[in-house]
This record gives structure tokens, sequence and C-alpha cells, in this order.
């Protein structure tokens, strides 16, 4: 999806845009870029931070520096549809 220019003459004011969707990957790495920045938002389906660790790490080694801005623990409900049986 295509999203430059959207915002307009406002997007001087947005400071960061996440498009953030469930997933049946393990692991999904979505990229947005706004105002001259780009966001990157790292999204697994299990806990432990080893792939995000590493990553972070072939940033570091590779001089490129960032700004790691959060971490949050999503989780969506239980439900199953109906064609999933019981």
């Amino acid at each position: 999806m295509d999203l430059a220019g959207i915002f307009g003459e406002a997007e001087k004011y947005v400071k960061e845009f996440h498009a953030w969707s469930a997933t049946v990957m393990d692991i999904t790495i979505q990229i947005s870029a706004v105002n001259g920045r780009f966001t990157l938002d790292f999204m697994q389906k299990f806990q432990s931070p080893v792939y995000l660790n590493a990553f972070l790490q072939e940033l570091a080694d590779n001089g490129i520096v960032y700004e790691l801005q959060d971490k949050q623990i999503r989780s969506l409900p239980a439900i199953r549809a109906p064609w999933q049986g019981l």
C-alpha cells in the first residue's frame, strides 16, 4: 500500500504512522514513512525477544542509529469463527 502524500499539508505535524494488523506469520515487520522519518513495527506471536534483539544488534553493528520507542504486548480476543466448529 503506497501512502505517500496522504497527509498532504498536515504531514509536517505527523510524527509517526503505524498500520498494525493481525497476521498469521510468526514475525511481521511493517514499515511506514512520514515527514522524512520511517517507523518500523516488529510484531511477533511469541514472547522471546531473541529475534528483535538480534535485529537491533545488526542495526548497531552497522552504525544505524535508532530510537526504540515502545514495547507492547498486544492481544486479540479469543473469538472463534462459526466455520471453526466448537
